[in-house]
């Protein structure tokens, strides 16, 4: 809020967040008390699968200036889907400490109405101290009970933890060939994807989220006289087929947002229709808000750009309405080195 006021007392024409939920609600207030469009990029702790961020209580008839550059959360339907799909009845469902587990609350609701038995168990940091509790605390026969149980699981964790996890579970043989596994998490890069499936025994499915190559990728090397890397127009090249949304830096999502308020800025200044920007002020009570606010956000929501995560824009109520996953995974075997293909059923899930 500090760094965002900074700004704003400096002169700004909009603001992009990358953070978690409950700092971007802050910013959402501000941004609505201001007029200045807030561009917010989700961010979850370690890596973990998102859940979706909580609505901000706002003033009635006040606008909404903060739009969602990443798609909403759609775990819940993807989940249901691909469980449905494999006509499981009977699972256990694994989550990590940083998953909030209210992001699954309606999925659980859907499987007890119809009659699944889904199990939740919650994956501590230490996993080794849980692996070796369940073996100084179980009966030979609760064991036995338990092995049978894991033989269909999902999984809502980071990469780092789903490794840990695996192997964990692999080398302390809880687990066996005829298990079948579920890691969903949006973004699983393609070097966690293969280090998960030489890590597991059985079957593992994994959903991620993917973003689609035009056909025409020519047109990705210039956007509106803006240059971007060659590399990505080149089809030899394995980074035109795919682009990954790393972790860390989430840096394909961050340049079409740039990119999204730079064209929006140029058809500003050629419809003249451009309003200077006023110094704002957090702590003076009677501070105007920008009286270019509104307007800035119309025609960021009005116009999408062809960027590097395929289309962006927004709908109405200021969502990013395209949202790719595919699912992902191996067969039943023992060859470690066993590759990954997309899976027959429902290859690619879309949810506008």
């Amino acid at each position: 809020m500090k760094q965002a006021c900074e700004l704003m007392n400096r002169g700004i024409l909009a603001l992009v967040s990358s953070i978690g939920c409950m700092s971007a609600g802050s910013l959402q207030t501000l941004a609505d008390a201001m007029h200045i469009p807030h561009l917010f990029i989700q961010r979850s702790p370690a890596g973990s699968p998102r859940s979706a961020c909580p609505q901000t209580s706002r003033m009635p008839g006040t606008d909404d200036y903060t739009l969602m550059v990443r798609p909403p959360v759609y775990l819940n339907e993807v989940i249901m889907q691909v469980v449905s799909e494999y006509s499981w009845q009977k699972f256990i469902l694994f989550y990590d400490s940083d998953f909030d587990i209210r992001g699954i609350e309606d999925f659980l609701d859907r499987t007890s109405q119809q009659g699944m038995d889904v199990s939740l168990q919650k994956v501590e940091s230490n996993i080794n101290m849980m692996i070796t509790s369940l073996f100084r605390t179980m009966r030979v026969e609760e064991l036995h009970r338990y092995r049978d149980t894991l033989r269909r699981a999902v999984l809502f964790m980071s990469p780092a933890t789903a490794k840990a996890f695996i192997t964990e579970v692999v080398e302390t043989n809880l687990v066996a060939f005829d298990c079948h596994w579920i890691l969903i998490n949006e973004e699983i890069s393609d070097y966690d994807l293969q280090e998960l499936v030489m890590k597991s025994i059985g079957r593992l499915t994994l959903v991620r989220q993917t973003f689609p190559m035009p056909q025409n990728t020519t047109q990705r090397c210039v956007k509106h006289n803006h240059r971007i890397n060659t590399s990505l127009c080149d089809p030899k090249n394995p980074k035109s087929q795919q682009l990954e949304v790393s972790v860390l830096d989430h840096q394909p999502i961050h340049y079409d947002t740039v990119l999204l308020l730079a064209n929006t800025f140029h058809r500003k200044l050629e419809d003249r229709k451009w309003h200077s920007m006023a110094s704002l002020s957090c702590i003076r009570k009677n501070s105007k808000p920008w009286q270019g606010g509104k307007s800035m956000l119309d025609t960021v929501k009005k116009f999408g750009v062809s960027g590097l995560t395929s289309f962006l824009e927004f709908t109405d109520n200021g969502t990013n309405p395209n949202i790719f996953f595919e699912i992902l995974g191996t067969n039943y075997g023992e060859d470690r080195g066993r590759g990954v293909s997309r899976v027959n059923v429902s290859p690619y899930v879309m949810m506008a």
